[in-house]
Protein backbone atom coordinates (compact mmCIF):
# COMPACT_ATOMS: atom_id res chain seq x y z
CA UNK A 1 0.00 0.00 0.00
CA UNK A 2 2.74 2.46 1.01
CA UNK A 3 4.71 1.68 -2.16
CA UNK A 4 1.62 2.26 -4.32
CA UNK A 5 1.03 5.62 -2.67
CA UNK A 6 4.63 6.62 -3.39
CA UNK A 7 4.32 5.59 -7.05
CA UNK A 8 1.08 7.53 -7.39
CA UNK A 9 2.74 10.59 -5.86
CA UNK A 10 5.67 10.37 -8.29
CA UNK A 11 3.35 9.94 -11.28
CA UNK A 12 1.33 12.96 -10.19
CA UNK A 13 4.56 14.95 -9.81
CA UNK A 14 5.63 14.02 -13.34
CA UNK A 15 2.26 14.86 -14.89
CA UNK A 16 1.96 18.34 -13.35
CA UNK A 17 5.63 19.34 -13.66
CA UNK A 18 6.05 22.48 -15.84
CA UNK A 19 8.85 20.91 -17.88
CA UNK A 20 6.49 18.14 -18.96
CA UNK A 21 3.85 20.33 -20.51
CA UNK A 22 2.65 18.70 -23.76
CA UNK A 23 4.90 15.68 -23.20
CA UNK A 24 3.47 13.89 -20.16
CA UNK A 25 3.31 10.55 -22.00
CA UNK A 26 7.00 10.74 -22.96
CA UNK A 27 7.96 11.65 -19.39
CA UNK A 28 5.88 8.84 -17.92
CA UNK A 29 7.54 6.41 -20.33
CA UNK A 30 10.89 7.53 -18.89
CA UNK A 31 9.59 6.78 -15.40
CA UNK A 32 8.50 3.24 -16.24
CA UNK A 33 11.59 2.66 -18.39
CA UNK A 34 13.89 3.74 -15.56
CA UNK A 35 12.08 1.51 -13.06
CA UNK A 36 12.52 -1.48 -15.37
CA UNK A 37 16.11 -0.66 -16.33
CA UNK A 38 17.43 -0.27 -12.80
CA UNK A 39 15.73 -3.42 -11.53
CA UNK A 40 17.15 -5.51 -14.35
CA UNK A 41 20.66 -4.08 -14.62
CA UNK A 42 21.35 -2.46 -11.21
CA UNK A 43 23.65 -0.16 -13.18
CA UNK A 44 23.97 3.58 -13.60
CA UNK A 45 22.84 5.41 -16.71
CA UNK A 46 24.33 8.54 -18.28
CA UNK A 47 21.75 11.00 -19.59
CA UNK A 48 22.05 14.27 -21.48
CA UNK A 49 20.80 16.85 -18.97
CA UNK A 50 21.46 19.83 -21.23
CA UNK A 51 23.35 20.19 -24.46
CA UNK A 52 26.97 19.08 -23.86
CA UNK A 53 26.12 18.31 -20.22
CA UNK A 54 25.82 14.72 -18.97
CA UNK A 55 24.50 13.43 -15.67
CA UNK A 56 25.33 10.00 -14.24
CA UNK A 57 22.23 8.49 -12.67
CA UNK A 58 22.45 5.69 -10.12
CA UNK A 59 19.42 3.51 -9.35
CA UNK A 60 19.18 4.62 -5.70
CA UNK A 61 19.51 8.36 -6.36
CA UNK A 62 16.36 10.40 -5.81
CA UNK A 63 17.93 13.45 -7.44
CA UNK A 64 18.97 11.52 -10.54
CA UNK A 65 15.49 10.04 -10.89
CA UNK A 66 13.91 13.49 -10.77
CA UNK A 67 16.28 14.63 -13.53
CA UNK A 68 15.32 11.64 -15.70
CA UNK A 69 11.61 12.34 -15.30
CA UNK A 70 11.62 16.13 -15.44
CA UNK A 71 15.01 17.42 -16.61
CA UNK A 72 15.75 20.59 -14.63
CA UNK A 73 13.30 19.54 -11.92
CA UNK A 74 13.54 22.56 -9.57
CA UNK A 75 11.76 24.54 -12.25
CA UNK A 76 11.97 28.10 -10.91
CA UNK A 77 15.31 27.78 -9.12
CA UNK A 78 17.18 25.99 -11.91
CA UNK A 79 15.85 28.33 -14.59
CA UNK A 80 17.07 31.23 -12.46
CA UNK A 81 20.56 29.70 -12.33
CA UNK A 82 20.66 29.32 -16.10
CA UNK A 83 19.41 32.84 -16.78
CA UNK A 84 21.29 34.72 -14.09
CA UNK A 85 24.84 33.35 -14.12
CA UNK A 86 27.57 34.70 -16.43
CA UNK A 87 30.87 33.13 -17.47
CA UNK A 88 33.00 35.23 -15.07
CA UNK A 89 30.82 34.53 -12.00
CA UNK A 90 31.52 32.27 -9.05
CA UNK A 91 28.92 30.03 -7.43
CA UNK A 92 28.46 28.18 -4.13
CA UNK A 93 26.68 24.82 -4.09
CA UNK A 94 26.14 23.94 -0.43
CA UNK A 95 24.66 20.49 -0.11
CA UNK A 96 25.64 19.68 -3.69
CA UNK A 97 24.33 16.09 -3.59
CA UNK A 98 25.33 14.43 -6.89
CA UNK A 99 26.02 17.83 -8.45
CA UNK A 100 23.06 18.81 -10.60
CA UNK A 101 23.18 22.49 -9.60
CA UNK A 102 26.96 22.36 -9.96
CA UNK A 103 26.58 21.08 -13.53
CA UNK A 104 24.00 23.72 -14.43
CA UNK A 105 26.24 26.46 -13.03
CA UNK A 106 29.20 25.03 -14.97
CA UNK A 107 27.22 25.30 -18.20
CA UNK A 108 27.38 29.08 -17.69
CA UNK A 109 30.54 29.73 -15.65
CA UNK A 110 33.77 29.34 -17.61
CA UNK A 111 36.37 31.69 -16.12
CA UNK A 112 34.95 31.86 -12.59
CA UNK A 113 34.90 29.18 -9.87
CA UNK A 114 32.27 26.81 -8.54
CA UNK A 115 32.66 25.69 -4.92
CA UNK A 116 30.68 22.50 -4.27
CA UNK A 117 30.24 21.15 -0.74
CA UNK A 118 28.81 17.69 -0.04
CA UNK A 119 28.92 15.83 3.27
CA UNK A 120 27.68 12.32 2.45
CA UNK A 121 30.55 10.15 1.13
CA UNK A 122 28.43 8.35 -1.49
CA UNK A 123 27.01 11.58 -2.83
CA UNK A 124 30.48 13.14 -2.86
CA UNK A 125 31.88 10.28 -4.95
CA UNK A 126 29.06 10.74 -7.42
CA UNK A 127 29.58 14.50 -7.45
CA UNK A 128 33.20 13.86 -8.42
CA UNK A 129 32.08 11.40 -11.10
CA UNK A 130 29.79 13.99 -12.66
CA UNK A 131 32.53 16.62 -12.53
CA UNK A 132 34.96 14.26 -14.27
CA UNK A 133 32.35 13.02 -16.73
CA UNK A 134 31.96 16.59 -18.01
CA UNK A 135 35.65 17.59 -17.66
CA UNK A 136 34.79 20.56 -15.43
CA UNK A 137 38.02 22.23 -14.37
CA UNK A 138 36.24 25.25 -12.86
CA UNK A 139 34.65 23.17 -10.07
CA UNK A 140 36.28 22.76 -6.65
CA UNK A 141 34.59 19.96 -4.67
CA UNK A 142 34.77 19.73 -0.85
CA UNK A 143 33.97 16.56 1.09
CA UNK A 144 32.83 18.30 4.28
CA UNK A 145 29.70 19.47 6.05
CA UNK A 146 29.17 23.21 6.18
CA UNK A 147 28.19 24.39 9.66
CA UNK A 148 28.95 27.15 12.18
CA UNK A 149 32.28 25.79 13.40
CA UNK A 150 35.32 23.78 12.37
CA UNK A 151 35.33 20.24 13.78
CA UNK A 152 32.89 17.42 13.12
CA UNK A 153 29.14 16.82 13.04
CA UNK A 154 26.86 13.81 13.08
CA UNK A 155 24.91 13.32 9.87
CA UNK A 156 21.74 11.24 10.21
CA UNK A 157 20.21 9.56 7.18
CA UNK A 158 17.35 7.54 8.61
CA UNK A 159 15.39 7.42 5.35
CA UNK A 160 18.49 6.27 3.42
CA UNK A 161 17.58 8.78 0.69
CA UNK A 162 20.41 10.69 -0.97
CA UNK A 163 18.47 13.92 -0.47
CA UNK A 164 17.27 13.91 3.16
CA UNK A 165 20.38 13.49 5.33
CA UNK A 166 20.64 16.12 8.07
CA UNK A 167 22.98 17.33 10.79
CA UNK A 168 21.84 16.15 14.22
CA UNK A 169 22.90 17.21 17.69
CA UNK A 170 22.71 13.61 18.92
CA UNK A 171 26.37 12.56 18.85
CA UNK A 172 25.92 9.40 20.92
CA UNK A 173 24.96 5.93 19.79
CA UNK A 174 25.94 6.54 16.18
CA UNK A 175 24.11 3.94 14.09
CA UNK A 176 24.51 2.54 10.61
CA UNK A 177 22.32 5.42 9.42
CA UNK A 178 24.55 8.05 11.04
CA UNK A 179 28.07 9.22 10.22
CA UNK A 180 30.65 11.46 11.82
CA UNK A 181 31.67 13.98 9.16
CA UNK A 182 34.31 16.70 9.22
CA UNK A 183 32.75 20.16 9.34
CA UNK A 184 33.90 23.66 8.53
CA UNK A 185 32.53 27.13 7.85
CA UNK A 186 32.18 28.98 4.57
CA UNK A 187 34.33 31.82 5.90
CA UNK A 188 37.11 29.35 6.73
CA UNK A 189 37.02 27.40 3.48
CA UNK A 190 36.79 30.45 1.23
CA UNK A 191 39.11 32.83 3.07
CA UNK A 192 41.87 32.54 0.47
CA UNK A 193 39.63 32.57 -2.60
CA UNK A 194 38.92 35.49 -4.92
CA UNK A 195 35.24 36.16 -4.33
CA UNK A 196 34.85 39.43 -6.24
CA UNK A 197 32.51 37.72 -8.69
CA UNK A 198 30.67 35.51 -6.21
CA UNK A 199 27.09 36.31 -7.20
CA UNK A 200 24.99 33.24 -6.36
CA UNK A 201 24.69 30.43 -3.83
CA UNK A 202 22.33 27.50 -3.57
CA UNK A 203 21.97 25.89 -0.15
CA UNK A 204 20.03 22.72 0.64
CA UNK A 205 21.20 21.14 3.88
CA UNK A 206 17.93 19.93 5.41
CA UNK A 207 17.35 22.31 8.30
CA UNK A 208 20.95 23.31 9.10
CA UNK A 209 20.83 26.46 6.95
CA UNK A 210 21.17 28.80 9.91
CA UNK A 211 24.36 27.02 10.98
CA UNK A 212 25.91 27.62 7.57
CA UNK A 213 24.83 31.27 7.60
CA UNK A 214 26.30 31.80 11.08
CA UNK A 215 29.57 30.46 9.73
CA UNK A 216 29.47 32.91 6.82
CA UNK A 217 29.51 36.23 8.67
CA UNK A 218 32.31 37.72 6.57
CA UNK A 219 30.57 36.73 3.35
CA UNK A 220 27.27 38.17 4.55
CA UNK A 221 28.92 41.42 5.64
CA UNK A 222 30.25 41.79 2.08
CA UNK A 223 26.85 40.73 0.70
CA UNK A 224 28.62 37.96 -1.17
CA UNK A 225 26.89 36.33 -2.83
CA UNK A 226 24.22 38.77 -3.96
CA UNK A 227 21.64 35.96 -4.11
CA UNK A 228 21.05 32.91 -1.93
CA UNK A 229 18.66 30.16 -3.03
CA UNK A 230 17.84 28.28 0.15
CA UNK A 231 15.31 26.12 1.90
CA UNK A 232 13.43 27.95 4.62
CA UNK A 233 12.77 25.28 7.23
CA UNK A 234 12.23 25.16 10.96
CA UNK A 235 15.49 23.81 12.37
CA UNK A 236 13.95 21.30 14.73
CA UNK A 237 17.33 19.66 15.34
CA UNK A 238 19.02 22.96 16.19
CA UNK A 239 16.41 24.94 18.11
CA UNK A 240 15.54 27.70 15.67
CA UNK A 241 12.53 28.80 13.62
CA UNK A 242 12.11 30.13 10.08
CA UNK A 243 11.81 33.63 11.51
CA UNK A 244 15.32 33.33 12.97
CA UNK A 245 16.75 32.76 9.47
CA UNK A 246 14.76 35.69 8.10
CA UNK A 247 15.96 37.95 10.92
CA UNK A 248 19.59 36.96 10.35
CA UNK A 249 19.35 37.65 6.62
CA UNK A 250 17.61 40.97 7.20
CA UNK A 251 20.35 42.00 9.62
CA UNK A 252 22.81 41.69 6.72
CA UNK A 253 20.60 43.58 4.27
CA UNK A 254 18.84 40.73 2.45
CA UNK A 255 15.17 40.53 1.55
CA UNK A 256 13.03 37.54 0.57
CA UNK A 257 11.79 36.99 -2.98
CA UNK A 258 9.95 34.49 -5.14
CA UNK A 259 11.09 33.96 -8.72
CA UNK A 260 8.62 32.96 -11.43
CA UNK A 261 10.39 31.18 -14.28
CA UNK A 262 7.43 31.61 -16.65
CA UNK A 263 7.42 35.41 -16.37
CA UNK A 264 11.12 35.83 -15.50
CA UNK A 265 10.11 38.15 -12.66
CA UNK A 266 11.06 38.53 -9.00
CA UNK A 267 8.39 39.27 -6.40
CA UNK A 268 9.08 40.52 -2.89
CA UNK A 269 7.56 38.24 -0.24
CA UNK A 270 7.23 38.00 3.53
CA UNK A 271 7.54 34.92 5.71
CA UNK A 272 3.75 34.81 5.88
CA UNK A 273 3.39 34.77 2.09
CA UNK A 274 6.04 32.11 1.39
CA UNK A 275 4.40 29.43 -0.75
CA UNK A 276 7.14 26.78 -0.75
CA UNK A 277 10.24 25.84 1.24
CA UNK A 278 12.58 27.35 -1.37
CA UNK A 279 13.10 31.12 -1.29
CA UNK A 280 15.48 33.65 -2.81
CA UNK A 281 17.35 35.95 -0.42
CA UNK A 282 18.67 38.95 -2.38
CA UNK A 283 20.88 41.75 -1.09
CA UNK A 284 18.95 45.01 -1.15
CA UNK A 285 21.95 46.78 -2.68
CA UNK A 286 22.10 44.27 -5.57
CA UNK A 287 18.41 44.05 -6.44
CA UNK A 288 18.64 46.31 -9.50
CA UNK A 289 21.73 44.40 -10.66
CA UNK A 290 19.89 41.08 -10.37
CA UNK A 291 16.80 42.32 -12.19
CA UNK A 292 18.91 43.81 -14.98
CA UNK A 293 20.67 40.49 -15.52
CA UNK A 294 17.39 38.66 -15.74
CA UNK A 295 16.00 41.19 -18.22
CA UNK A 296 19.03 40.58 -20.45
CA UNK A 297 18.39 36.82 -20.56
CA UNK A 298 15.92 35.17 -22.91
CA UNK A 299 12.78 33.78 -21.34
CA UNK A 300 13.50 30.37 -22.82
CA UNK A 301 16.33 28.25 -21.47
CA UNK A 302 18.02 25.20 -22.98
CA UNK A 303 15.34 22.51 -23.09
CA UNK A 304 16.20 19.39 -21.09
CA UNK A 305 16.82 16.45 -23.37
CA UNK A 306 14.87 13.24 -22.96
CA UNK A 307 16.31 11.55 -26.03
CA UNK A 308 19.95 10.72 -25.48
CA UNK A 309 20.94 7.98 -23.07
CA UNK A 310 24.26 6.19 -22.87
CA UNK A 311 24.42 2.76 -21.24
CA UNK A 312 27.79 2.02 -19.68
Amino acid sequence: MENNLLINKIIRYIIVHPNNRQKQFLSLSKFFGWQLYKRITHRYLDIQLLQNLKLRCYPDSQSASAAIYCGIYDYHEMNFVLRYLREEDSFLDIGANIGIYTLLAASKIKSGSIFSFEALPTNYRRLEENINLNNLTQVKPYSIAIADSVGSVTISNNTKSDSTAFITTNTTNTTAESLQIASSTLDTELQNENLNHLTLAKMDIEGAEILALKGAKYLLQQQRPHVWILELLNGVNHGYRKQDIVNLLQDYGYGLYHYNADTNQLQSITLESVQSDNVFAIANSALDFVRLRLSESPLSTPAPSFAEYNQQ
